[in-house]
C-alpha cells in the first residue's frame, strides 16, 4: 500500500552528486531542476520515494530522465 502522494519525495542524482548527498524535494521542484540539467547536457538520474505517482515518474521518463525507486528513505 502506498501513501498520500504528497509524502513522496525525489533525489537528484549526477557524477556531482552522489545519492547520499541527494537532497529531497517535491515533485516541481525535482522535475524542473531534473530537466534543466538534462538539457545542459549532465547525466542526471532521479530516485524516488514509494509515495511517487506512475504520472510523475512517467513525466520523468518521458523527458528521458532515468527513474529508480529509492529504498529506505
Amino acid at each position: 500500500m502506498t501513501g498520500d502522494i504528497r509524502d513522496a519525495r525525489f533525489y537528484l542524482v549526477n557524477e556531482s552528486t552522489p545519492a547520499a548527498d541527494a537532497e529531497p524535494l517535491e515533485f516541481e521542484d525535482a522535475f524542473a531542476k531534473a530537466q534543466a540539467l538534462a538539457d545542459a547536457g549532465s547525466t542526471v538520474r532521479v530516485l524516488y520515494t514509494e509515495e511517487a505517482s506512475q504520472i510523475e515518474i512517467t513525466r520523468f521518463v518521458s523527458h528521458g530522465i532515468p527513474t529508480e525507486l529509492v529504498s529506505g528513505a
